[in-house]
């Protein structure tokens, strides 16, 4: 049995008329055209606004609260040669906001510089003493890109200097704003924009196109890029400005984004929004976190293939580092995890030398593998500083706000936050974040829900159905790819990747065999091995082309299967790796349990049958030997809660390889018997075999059945005859019930087929 990680929520795809006239219309395939109306998307007109945008559907720049304002003061200062600085952010947003802005500056011909401020020495945002140095050096305007809206104090002292600042920002606004000469923001609460979702990178691109007087598509390509890499709804405008600027960047990419890809080995073709997310976007980050961002927009700004690629370089080294310096620390930090799993709701990390440009990812790291809510701190003398992360479940924010005097510096959202805290005021903040989870009623247990779009089966692994399914992208955040349900009847050539980490495996449903592939889920390869009575597998419809050779296969999120699983491992000869697996080993047999006990592994336990009545569930059964009857597997199956079972069935003298004695046999051997005074087993035994013509096996079983009829007596290694035996039914003795019964158990449970077996198990798991 394999248990799924989340909640599965069908949506209900509409069925009605709009759907039907869609199909017609547009020839949309039905599971399409549901997706289409489900997201608001009901007649020819709105699909094709939605699945094809223009630089027509983007909104009137104006529209945004001060923008005129603004527009005016960056012309005052282009007419008047004033020295402008736009003031930007470490993220993928700030980088590219600052990019985009700075080059519409340097169309206008303004004297522009730029300032990125560093993680490590600066901090988040409008940082005091750098605008007091860049007010020295000769800063007239000052105009923030992806931040500003909460530097009340900072914006302030430029007072002082005489320094005008216009603040260009996306963030969640204060309660009280800076005051500054103009605030463009699409949330502004007295002008709110049409459209409220915009990134950095959006509110500068709008900025620009006010500047131009026209859209600025010249900078589509870096918008999309912030729009992406901030998670941002992919609807409404950002819709049209992605959808443009992937266009823009399939046809013709900057220098810096094609050095990029070029180092990530990305093909054109392949650039989305996912590429975008989980490609490009992690390595500008990586910069921010490990150096100095300023090198993204050296990158972004190149206008030269030479200096873009030594740029590209050293952020992709700097990237090589952050995963290395990831691996390390989340490997550190998963052990303290599971010493405060069983106690704590909320985790609370710490340690010395972690790389704080790296602690939110290790978060989310630990978040994913646990489940739970966790704040990964870094230590350097009396002062942590570090990141958490959270889930839906659980307001990390509302959590850590009313209890600001334990920390020096806080900040952050449900389901993120910054802070820096004395380190003697840990342990206080996990006793209360603790508290916290009770209060919210937080439940670590509780599954993530993933809302499935439908049921597919193999008939939708084609060109056609993956090409319809494309238009509705880019997917993201507010428009989320698909995910979709598909039912198999089994799985084959089950591989792992990555050393382990990854599987590769083909489904089978009654039509064909698909290709499935299953990230971070290569500790399921065993039980996938197995047989399960219904398996279904949930992800994503995906592309994938090797050779030249085009197929379409299931990226998987989530998998259930249900029935217990059966490994088939039969064999006929034992070795040692068999005995390595995590699993409990179970025997019938005592002197092969004592045998064998010192070959299993310290990650598994050999135990008796009829002990495994006294725990509560075996996750993984292993039954290394015969059961003496079906009956005894029959008790193990029906009343022991097992996950999944693997079968060696090992036994060193197969019965049903014997022929069975008959009374030709019998009365052979019983007139051998009589002529002898006494055989001496030991030294005779061979002797007897090839003077009655039969085979060890037969004869050590012939022996048996007279010592039960009591036609025999051995003493001292000699077998006697009995003088005048009583007249019996040699077929009615012991041993010769035990060997048909052993040829019965090993038939059914050694030479079955898989499909026989899996199917006699499952019936022996019933109950009586």
């Amino acid at each position: 049995m394999i248990e799924p990680q989340y909640q599965w929520q069908l949506d209900q795809l509409p069925q009605d008329e709009r759907v039907s006239q869609l199909q017609k219309q547009i020839g949309a395939q039905p599971l399409i055209a549901q997706l289409l109306v489900s997201r608001g998307y009901e007649t020819p007109e709105a699909v094709q606004t939605f699945l094809n945008p223009t630089l027509d559907d983007l909104i009137d720049p104006y529209e945004l609260h001060d923008m005129q304002k603004a527009v005016d003061r960056i012309f005052s200062a282009v007419d008047q040669g004033e020295k402008i600085v736009v003031y930007g952010d470490y993220d993928v947003d700030g980088i590219t906001a600052t990019t985009i802005m700075v080059s519409a500056l340097e169309v206008l011909g303004a004297e522009v510089d730029y300032y990125v401020p560093n993680r490590f020495k600066d901090g988040y945002g409008p940082n005091v003493e750098v605008y007091k140095n860049l007010a020295e050096q000769g800063m007239q305007l000052l105009i923030t890109v992806d931040n500003g809206i909460s530097g009340k104090a900072a914006i302030e002292t430029l007072m002082q200097y005489d320094v005008d600042v216009i603040v260009t920002d996306h963030h969640e606004l204060p309660t009280e704003l800076p005051s500054a000469l103009a605030i463009v923001h699409p949330q502004f609460p007295e002008h709110p924009y049409p459209f409220t979702g915009l990134s950095g990178a959006g509110v500068a691109f709008k900025v620009a196109s006010a500047l131009l007087d026209a859209p600025a598509d010249e900078w589509l390509d870096l918008a999309a890029l912030g729009t992406v890499a901030d998670v941002m709804p992919l609807t409404g405008e950002n819709r049209t400005i992605v959808k443009l600027g992937l266009a823009n960047l399939n046809e013709m990419q900057r220098p810096g984004i094609a050095a990029l890809l070029q180092l990530a080995k990305i093909s054109v073709d392949k650039l989305d929004a996912k590429t975008i997310g989980f490609q490009i976007a992690p390595r500008l980050n990586a910069i921010g976190r490990m150096d100095d961002a300023k090198l993204g927009v050296q990158l972004l700004l190149a206008e030269a293939e030479k200096p873009a690629l030594e740029l590209a370089q050293t952020i992709d080294q700097a990237n090589q580092e952050r995963k290395k310096l990831v691996e390390s620390i989340a490997e550190a930090a998963l052990e303290q995890a599971q010493n405060q799993f069983y106690s704590d709701s909320v985790l609370v990390l710490m340690g010395e030398n972690w790389h704080e440009g790296v602690l939110g990812i290790v978060a989310a790291r630990i978040l994913e593998a646990t489940g739970k809510p966790t704040i990964v701190l870094n230590q350097t003398g009396t002062i942590a500083k570090g990141s958490g992360r959270s889930l839906a479940a659980f307001d990390l924010f509302s959590a850590m706000d009313p209890h600001r005097d334990l920390y020096l510096s806080f900040g952050g959202h449900a389901l993120a936050a910054g802070m820096t805290i004395s380190v003697d005021q840990v342990p206080t903040v996990r006793k209360m974040l603790n508290e916290a989870a009770v209060e919210q009623a937080f439940d670590y247990q509780q599954k993530k829900v993933i809302t499935l779009a439908g049921n597919i089966n193999s008939r939708n692994f084609n060109s056609d159905f993956y090409e319809q399914l494309q238009l509705l992208g880019p997917f993201g955040e507010g428009n989320p790819e698909p995910v979709f349900a598909l039912e198999l009847d089994g799985v084959q050539n089950v591989k792992t990747m990555s050393e382990g980490k990854h599987l590769r495996f083909t489904g089978m449903d009654k039509r064909q065999l698909i290709p499935v592939v299953a990230w971070q889920k290569g500790a399921l390869a065993n039980e996938l091995q197995g047989h399960f009575k219904k398996m279904t597998v949930v992800g994503t419809l995906d592309q994938n082309t090797y050779r030249g050779s085009t197929s379409y296969q299931l990226m998987v999120k989530d998998i259930e299967a249900s029935g217990s699983a059966l490994i088939d491992a039969r064999t006929t000869h034992l070795t040692k790796p068999m005995f390595s697996k995590p699993a409990t080993y179970l025997f019938f047999n005592h002197n092969l349990q004592k045998q064998l006990t010192p070959l299993i592994s310290s990650a598994g336990q050999a135990m008796w049958w009829e002990d495994a009545f006294n725990v509560t569930q075996i996750d993984r059964a292993i039954f290394v030997d015969l059961p003496h009857t079906l009956d005894e597997l029959h008790q193990v199956l029906a009343y022991v809660e097992i996950g999944s079972w693997e079968t060696i069935f090992y036994t060193k003298n197969p019965a049903y390889l014997q022929k069975i004695p008959t009374r030709n046999y019998f009365s052979k051997f019983f007139k051998f018997i009589q002529q002898q005074n006494s055989i001496d087993l030991k030294n005779q035994f061979q002797a007897m075999e090839q003077y009655l013509n039969m085979d060890e096996l037969m004869l050590k079983l012939l022996i048996k059945v007279f010592l039960d009829a009591k036609f025999v007596t051995i003493e001292d290694d000699f077998l006697k005859k009995v003088e005048k035996p009583d007249n019996v039914d040699l077929t009615t003795m012991p041993s010769y019930h035990n060997f048909l019964q052993k040829r019965e158990v090993e038939a059914k449970l050694i030479y079955s087929t898989t499909a026989e077996l899996e199917q006699l198990l499952n019936e022996l798991a019933q109950g009586d």
